[in-house]
């Protein structure tokens, strides 16, 4: 009798585990498929199948990474229409760094959606934290370098370009500001900026440290020492600042030489490794 009384017991079991066996296989099933539809870039089609795998299992490894790959994938900076994925990408990176917070994966793809979107302090949140959980990576710390490259660029396009026409109109803020609040806060501006350079040249120096042929690093090397030229006006009295103009001029084209230099060696490297293309 207590033989009997157990049966339905193990039936349920049984069942639970023949439900759960589908459930596994379903899952591991989608995400293959999933993955064949991303690297065929049809990304509305992986989004299906991994959202389903994750329906399945929500632990399935790496369905949610994937998920948020194919999201940003769909996403075109500029484009309005796009933006919906660039949303869904991040909301999907986030998740996977609370599971994860070394996801390097993750954390690259948040700094570039960010980046994409000129939200430049989030990207260089991330490309700091890429280069901090991947330390070994060139890449990871050429990002966190360049970043600031670009936060200049975007806030201060005149430096970039060595040009006062360059200079973008004055906020609303400033306007109301007198002359001697304006003064300071432009002061303030450029000591924000000489740091920006200091410590994008500290990650370029690392991922030169780690590739010494990194083409890319070694020009943004070279666009850094500009930007800190050009903060000095060609035309002051200060003979002083005019002398550092021209020292930094002479580093930056040091560093332009440099990935001359890089850019000469990796191509004689390539042609020697897969020949000369007729």
């Amino acid at each position: 009798m207590q033989h009997k009384k157990s049966l339905p017991a193990l039936v349920v079991f049984l069942s639970l585990g023949l439900v759960g066996g589908c459930n596994w296989y379903n899952s591991r099933d989608n995400l293959n498929r999933g993955v064949q539809a991303y690297a065929a870039s049809n990304y509305p089609l992986a989004v299906e199948h991994f959202q389903t795998a994750l329906e399945f299992d929500p632990e399935v490894p790496n369905a949610e990474l994937y998920l948020g790959l194919s999201y940003a994938g769909q996403y075109v900076p500029q484009i309005p229409d796009t933006e919906s994925f660039a949303d869904l990408a991040i909301e999907t990176y986030l998740s996977v760094l609370d599971r994860d917070p070394e996801n390097t994966t993750a954390i690259g793809g948040l700094a570039a959606i960010y980046q994409s979107r000129l939200d430049l302090d989030n990207a260089r949140e991330y490309y700091e934290r890429w280069a901090e959980v991947d330390p070994e990576n060139p890449t990871a710390h050429y990002s966190a370098g360049s970043i600031n490259w670009h936060i200049v660029n975007l806030s201060n396009p005149e430096l970039v370009f060595d040009d006062p026409l360059a200079t973008l109109p004055l906020t609303a803020e400033e306007e109301a500001m007198s002359e001697e609040e304006l003064e300071a806060a432009m002061a303030a501006e450029r000591d924000e900026i000489t740091q920006l350079v200091e410590v994008g040249q500290q990650a370029l120096d690392r991922a030169i440290e780690l590739d010494e042929n990194y083409e890319d690093a070694l020009t943004m090397k070279n666009l850094l020492y500009r930007v800190l030229a050009h903060m000095i006006p060609v035309d002051t009295d200060d003979e002083e600042a005019l002398a550092r103009r021209e020292e930094l001029v002479a580093l930056a084209d040091e560093w332009f030489d440099e990935a001359t230099a890089a850019r000469e060696r990796n191509q004689e490297e390539a042609t020697a490794e897969f020949g000369v293309v007729e």
